[in-house]
């Protein structure tokens, strides 16, 4: 097997050394990308998705350890080498306890380099081959509790519950040791095909994922792939989990050999009894992506991405309140949450249990809308107020309150939408063309502005541009370069660090590798012969 490597070293002769090495000649190991730093080395691993990690321990700001704690914990089936000057035992303490089993110290020889990198790919040849022998075993033996925690999830996904029979149901879970209470809930339903049609194997990895969440995601088979029911604390941790085990969902598949999946993710929903409604909405996306022609690759895929696709109009009735204020103006709020209402078949603003679920709605809408323009709450006039009448545990929904902050909302989203263009993407690259000379630019950095998880962002993003973020800033840099290059006399190091590279070395590397050239190739090539004030760097 050939496996993905990347390297964080904040010097640049380290990682200038090891990238130039013949380590990478035979294709059995391929560098996919470096960073220097851990905090700006975190958003590119996980757009990357490498299969190895080689890292150095001491660099500013997020050092490797923090670096190995987030990606052992995010993404566990990355296998991590750490490098260090230092012959300190505590470091190669705390590597262990995060099962790090491969640790260099420095000066390291690319023999060395090449043999703990033969040892780490040996280790995942192994776990690839007990991982499909253990899938196997699974699929054949399947165990009560599993049958029993399936069948349970089934039911919560496939029919609404009043509350006596949500708290029945989490009785039932409790006594299998299962604790479903949450704050947010959401269902995703999961696709797959090819691979000599055997889905069974994809069936087997989807839920080995779901078991390494800590109780954050629960699947069952669904009557066309596997449902899967996510658990979160907020909105923003619930759509981080959702995208991230979709993302893997979707990496897996991939890697067993099938041709295309699609992860359908549902409506959030406030209690567990409400899941099957998150569940139907993710079956209706699923049937309006494969109408609509957009079932032909890897994809994951909600009500907002329909909406960018065209697939459904800006105001169709999938989530009510939250995609009919998307786009409405100020003036429309009490209309339409009055209609909202209407298909609650409520008439009134006072039985109990509607007046919490509107509560509830009417806040996580304002706060979503406000979030998205990159605002919160208490910066609306009076919006202090709103905040705390909305979630008294035992106060009422006055109509006039909740359309006044509705209103307040959409006015502040008017007054401070960032970008131009509705979508996500047309705002993400906008941004990242005003952007892309900064070095310190992270994929959450974009994520925040257009107002998203960083799982969902890169998740999208691929996607749709067809090709990964790091990719796309990669590309945007070399296509600035080339424009300094043919049109200025700026040296090869200038125009590094005006399109975004500290390390003119590096630079050059990734022109290269892209172009086929070095930058003063390019240049002579573009107008004949070499500049006198080109000098590489």
């Amino acid at each position: 097997m050939a496996y993905k490597v990347f390297l964080v070293d904040d010097e640049v002769a380290i990682r200038e050394g090891i990238r130039n090495s013949k380590i990478w000649q035979d294709g059995r190991f391929t560098l996919v990308g470096e960073a220097p730093d851990g905090e700006i080395a975190l958003s590119m691993i996980t757009d990357e998705r490498p299969d190895i990690l080689l890292t150095d321990v001491r660099m500013p700001f997020m050092d490797g350890m923090q670096l190995a704690t987030e990606v052992s914990r995010q993404m566990p089936w990355i296998q991590i080498i750490i490098i260090s000057g230092y012959d300190d035992f505590n470091y190669a303490r705390q590597a262990m306890s995060l099962g790090v089993q491969e640790y260099l110290l420095k000066p390291i020889s690319a023999q060395d380099l090449l043999d703990a990198l033969e040892r780490t790919g040996q280790r995942l040849d192994r776990e690839r081959q007990r991982n499909e022998r253990q899938e196997n075993i699974r699929r054949r033996l399947a165990g009560t509790n599993r049958f029993m925690r399936e069948k349970l999830i089934s039911t919560v996904l496939s029919e609404t519950m009043n509350e006596a029979e949500e708290a029945d149901n989490m009785r039932q879970f409790r006594e299998l040791g299962i604790e479903l209470g949450a704050a947010l809930y959401v269902a995703e339903d999961i696709t797959w095909e090819g691979n000599g049609e055997d889905l069974s194997v994809g069936q087997d990895k989807i839920y080995a994922l779901s078991e390494r969440t800590d109780g954050k995601v629960y699947v069952c088979a669904g009557r066309h792939g596997t449902l899967a029911l996510i658990l979160g604390r907020d909105e923003l941790s619930l759509e981080e989990q959702a995208y991230a085990f979709a993302r893997s969902v979707l990496t897996e598949l991939q890697r067993l050999g099938y041709t295309k999946a699609l992860v359908s993710v549902g409506d959030t929903v406030t209690r567990l009894g409400l899941a099957a409604d998150s569940a139907h909405a993710a079956r209706h996306i699923r049937h309006l992506c494969v109408s609509g022609g957009r079932y032909t690759g890897f994809a994951a895929v909600s009500n907002r991405e329909l909406v960018e696709w065209d697939i459904v109009p800006s105001d169709a009735d999938v989530r009510p309140l939250y995609e009919s204020l998307q786009y409405a103006q100020a003036s429309e709020a009490e209309k339409i949450l009055g209609e909202y209402a209407a298909t609650l078949s409520v008439t009134e603003f006072h039985t109990e249990m509607v007046d919490s679920y509107l509560r509830i709605e009417v806040l996580m809408t304002a706060s979503r809308i406000l979030r998205e323009t990159g605002g919160r709450i208490t910066d609306l006039p009076d919006g202090l107020r709103y905040e705390q009448t909305l979630t008294e545990s035992d106060g009422r929904l006055p109509l006039d309150d909740a359309v006044a902050l509705l209103r307040c909302v959409l006015e502040y989203r008017d007054a401070n939408r960032p970008g131009k263009g509705g979508g996500m993407l047309p705002r993400a690259r906008a941004f990242l063309a005003q952007h892309y000379s900064d070095p310190n630019l992270m994929l959450r950095d974009v994520s925040e502005y257009v107002g998203v998880s960083d799982s969902r962002f890169s998740a999208v993003f691929s996607q749709q541009m067809g090709i990964t973020f790091t990719e796309y800033l990669t590309t945007l840099r070399m296509n600035k370069a080339k424009e300094l290059l043919s049109a200025t006399p700026l040296r090869s190091s200038e125009i590094a660090l005006a399109v975004g590279y500290n390390d003119p070395h590096y630079f050059s590397y990734l022109f290269r590798k892209q172009t086929g050239m070095t930058p003063s190739e390019f240049r002579r090539g573009q107008h004949g012969e070499k500049s006198s004030t080109e000098t590489e760097k």
